[in-house]
């Protein structure tokens, strides 16, 4: 099953599709987070035949109630699960820090939906 990855944020939203057949997750871009995020999604949705999102959700809080809320729109669209993301973008900015010059070009948001979604196909 081809599945997306979300790491939603309040400016930029990271992107990652993976495959739980070959149980692998990739990053695949950003979408700006606006009124229209959701509807940048749904395209990548219906291009890459997504059959089901995972979006991470850390703590508690103001970012919880705004998760909550992108994740009923989605769930208009695709069916949805939630996966526990504490910590995905530290460990994203370490393991980039760890690579030095060769980090140039990487996407830390679409890298954190990855590292969520790989979690979450791991834990099937």
């Amino acid at each position: 099953m081809r599945v997306l990855g979300i790491d939603y944020g309040t400016k930029r939203i990271g992107v990652a599709i993976g495959d739980t057949d070959i149980k692998m997750a990739v990053p695949f871009g950003v979408v700006v987070s606006s009124q229209l995020s959701v509807h940048s999604i749904v395209e990548i949705i219906k291009k890459e035949q997504i059959e089901l999102v995972v979006i991470g959700q850390g703590g508690k809080g103001p970012m919880e109630a705004k998760v909550r809320g992108f994740v009923k729109r989605m769930q208009e669209f695709v069916p949805v699960e939630i996966a526990d993301e504490h910590f995905t973008t530290a460990q994203i900015e370490r393991i980039i820090k760890d690579y030095g010059k060769a980090r140039k070009g990487v996407d830390k948001d679409s890298a954190a939906a990855a590292l969520i979604l790989q979690s979450w196909i791991d834990q099937i």
